[in-house]
C-alpha cells in the first residue's frame, strides 16, 4: 500500500521540473532570440557584446520576458498538479462507490427510461444465480414473476412522472425459486432535469415476510383457541378497560365486540344487573392491578334470561419490570357442578330421611303390634258383654246400643291398627289387581279420623266403573294419602272455612284411569309451580318437600304419570294409571 502511494507521489511530481524548466527555456530562448535580433536587425555590436554587455533597457525587457516565462512554467505547473489530485481523488471516490455498490446486501440495478438493465451490483449475480452477461442489457421485468411483471408495468409509467415509486415483488432465481422482495425505484436526473436512468433498489423481504406470516398463524390460532374455548375469558387494562373479549362471552350476552371493546369491565352487560357485582369487579380491577389474584363465585344473566354460576378470576401479567400490564378475566361455568353438589347434598338429606322414615316405620310397626293386643282384647270384651246385655232382660235403657258402638269402633280401631302397620312396613314391592275405586274409598275412610274437629269435607265420586288396576296397594294409597293431606294442611293453613276435598275417577279414551284431587284451598303458588315435583321443594313452613317428588317417582314406576293444573282457585292434581286388560 505504501509503495503504490509513493508511486503515486512519483508519478505527480515527475511533470513539475519539465514544465518550470520548459518556461525558464523558454526566458533564455527569447533573451538569446532578442540578442541575436539586436545584433543582426539592428547592427547592435557583436552578438557576444550583446550577450555580456547588453544595456539596461535591453537587460530590462530580458529579464522580465524571463521572469513572466518562468512563472507561466510555474503555472502551468500548479494547474497540473491541481488536476491530478481531482483526478486521483475523482478515481479514488469512484473505487470508493464501486466497493459500497458492490457489497451492497440488497439487489442494486441502474436501468435506463426503457426497464434496461445498464448495470448491476455484485449481490444480484450472487443472490440471483445470474451472471453478468445474463443481467445486463436485459429488461428487469424478465426477472419477475409474471405476477410482479403485471405490478410493474402498472407502476412503472407513474416512476416515469414522478420519479419515485415502490412495490413488492417477486423475483425470479435462475434455479426457478423466488425471492419476496420490496422494491424502491428514483430517477436520476440530468443537468437539465430530465429522467435518464433509475435507480432501483430491491430488498430481500422473505424473512421478514414469513415471520409476519407465522405471526399471522400464530395469531389465527390463538383467536381459535380464544374464541372457541368454553370459558369466557378476556384481556383488561390495568386500569379496568375491556382490550379483548372471545366469543364465548359475546354470544352469551349477544353483543359484539364493537359493544364491549373500550369500556369499563364493570360497566359491561355481564355485570350490570347487580351493582353488588359490579362494585365488587371494580374493587377486584384495582387489587390485580397490584399484582393480586382475585377470584370469587358470580352469576351471569344471559341474553335469554339464562342464569348460570360461573367461578370468576382475575389473573395480573406481570412484565420483566414486575409491573402489571395486563389483567385476564376468566369465567367457567360451574353450573353444573353447583347442581351435581346440590344433587349430592338432596341424596344425602333424603338417604337421611328415609333411614328415620324406616326407623319410624319400624316404630310404629312395633307400637302398632303393642297396641293391637289390647285392642283385641278390648273387642273380645264388647263382644262378650253385647252377648251378655242382650241375654239379660233388665237393663237400663240404651245399653245395648252403647256396647254395639263400643265393639264397632274398637272393630274399626283395630282395621286403623292394621292399616298403619301394613303402611308402615317395608313391603314386598308387590303388584295385585285391585279395584281402584274401592282402593280409594279405603284411604277416604282411613284418613278421616283427621276431619273429625273441621269443616273440611272430602268427597268421592267414582265413575271408573270398577275397572281394575296391577299396582302395589300400599304405595298407590301413600300417594293418595299424601296429596288429600296436603289439600287439607292447604286448607287449614289458609284458614278457609267450608273446605272442601273433591276426588274423582273417570276412564280414558286409551283404557287408563284418571284420578283428580280438587280443593277449594289458596292454590299453587306460581313461583313453585315448576319446581315442586322436585325434591325439597316445598310451600309449607314444616314440610320437608319429599312429598311430591316421591309420589311422582311411585306413578312413573307404575307406567302412569302424576300432573298438576292451573285453576282460579284451589289447586288440581291428577294421576293417571293404566288400567288391567
Amino acid at each position: 500500500m505504501k509503495e503504490k502511494y509513493r508511486s503515486t507521489l512519483t508519478m505527480a511530481a515527475a511533470p513539475r521540473n519539465p514544465l518550470i524548466w520548459v518556461g525558464v527555456l523558454i526566458g533564455v530562448v527569447f533573451f538569446v532570440l532578442d540578442a541575436l535580433i539586436d545584433t543582426t536587425v539592428f547592427n547592435k555590436g557583436t552578438i557576444s557584446a550583446q550577450l555580456l554587455h547588453p544595456t539596461w533597457h535591453e537587460l530590462w525587457m530580458r529579464l522580465i520576458v524571463l521572469v513572466f516565462s518562468t512563472g507561466f512554467g510555474i503555472y502551468a505547473f500548479i494547474v497540473v498538479r491541481r488536476e491530478q489530485a481531482t483526478s486521483v481523488r475523482a478515481h479514488k471516490a469512484e473505487k470508493r462507490l464501486e466497493v459500497l455498490f458492490n457489497s451492497a446486501a440488497e439487489f442494486i440495478f441502474i436501468i435506463d427510461t426503457e426497464g434496461t438493465i445498464l448495470r448491476a451490483n455484485q449481490k444480484v449475480f450472487t443472490g440471483s444465480g445470474y451472471s453478468a452477461d445474463e443481467v445486463i442489457g436485459r429488461h428487469i421485468k424478465e426477472l419477475f414473476t409474471p405476477e410482479s411483471q403485471n405490478t410493474y408495468d402498472s407502476s412503472f409509467p407513474h416512476l416515469l412522472e414522478k420519479g419515485y415509486n415502490r412495490s413488492e415483488i417477486d423475483f425470479a432465481r435462475k434455479d426457478g425459486s423466488i425471492i419476496n422482495m420490496e422494491c424502491s425505484a428514483t430517477a436520476v436526473p440530468d443537468e437539465h432535469g430530465a429522467f435518464t436512468s433509475f435507480l432501483i433498489i430491491q430488498r430481500d423481504e422473505s424473512e421478514r415476510l414469513q415471520v409476519a406470516r407465522e405471526l399471522e398463524e400464530s395469531e389465527r390460532r390463538f383467536r381459535a383457541i380464544f374464541n372457541s374455548t368454553y370459558q369466557f375469558i378476556g384481556l383488561l387494562g390495568p386500569d379496568g378497560t375491556l382490550l379483548e373479549a372471545n366469543q364465548t362471552a359475546l354470544d352469551f350476552i349477544g353483543l359484539s365486540n364493537a359493544d364491549v371493546i373500550g369500556k369499563p369491565f364493570w360497566e359491561v352487560p355481564w355485570w350490570t344487573h347487580s351493582p353488588h357485582l359490579q362494585q365488587r369487579v371494580r374493587d377486584g380491577i384495582m387489587s390485580a392491578a397490584h399484582g393480586k389474584l382475585i377470584r370469587f363465585e358470580a352469576e351471569h344473566i344471559g341474553k335469554d334470561g339464562e342464569r348460570i354460576d360461573i367461578d370468576f378470576s382475575m389473573k395480573p401479567v406481570l412484565n420483566e419490570q414486575g409491573e402489571v400490564m395486563l389483567i385476564i378475566p376468566e369465567g367457567r361455568d360451574i353450573t353444573e357442578r353447583k347442581k351435581a353438589e346440590e344433587n349430592a347434598r338432596r341424596m344425602q338429606q333424603e338417604s337421611a330421611h328415609m333411614m328415620r322414615v324406616n326407623i319410624m316405620g319400624e316404630m310404629a310397626s312395633g307400637m302398632a303390634h303393642e297396641v293391637n293386643q289390647p285392642l283385641a282384647a278390648l273387642v273380645s270384651y264388647c263382644g262378650t258383654a253385647l252377648k251378655m246385655a242382650r241375654d239379660s232382660p233388665a237393663l237400663p235403657e240404651g245399653l245395648v246400643d252403647i256396647l254395639e258402638r263400643a265393639s264397632a269402633q274398637a272393630h274399626r280401631a283395630g282395621d286403623v291398627i292394621r292399616h298403619l302397620r301394613e303402611f308402615a312396613s317395608k313391603g314386598s314391592n308387590s303388584r295385585s289387581r285391585v279395584v281402584l275405586d274401592s282402593l280409594i274409598q279405603g284411604v277416604i275412610e282411613f284418613i278421616s279420623w283427621e276431619l273429625r274437629n273441621t269443616d273440611i269435607q272430602v268427597a268421592f265420586q267414582p265413575a271408573s266403573l270398577a275397572r281394575e288396576v296391577s299396582v302395589d296397594r300400599l304405595q298407590i294409597e301413600q300417594v293418595l294419602i299424601n296429596l288429600i293431606r296436603n289439600s287439607i294442611e292447604a286448607i287449614n293453613q289458609a284458614g278457609i272455612s267450608g273446605g272442601r276435598v273433591d276426588i274423582a275417577t273417570r276412564l280414558t279414551a286409551d283404557g287408563s284411569i284418571e284420578v283428580s284431587v280438587v280443593d277449594n284451598g289458596p292454590g299453587i303458588d306460581p313461583a313453585v309451580a315448576d319446581a315442586m315435583f322436585e325434591p325439597y321443594q316445598t310451600s309449607k313452613e314444616s314440610g320437608m318437600g319429599m312429598g311430591l317428588s316421591i309420589s311422582r317417582s311411585i306413578i312413573e314406576a307404575h307406567d302412569g304419570k302424576l300432573w298438576t293444573e292451573q285453576r282460579p282457585q284451589g289447586a288440581v292434581f291428577c294421576i293417571k294409571l293404566p288400567g288391567c286388560d
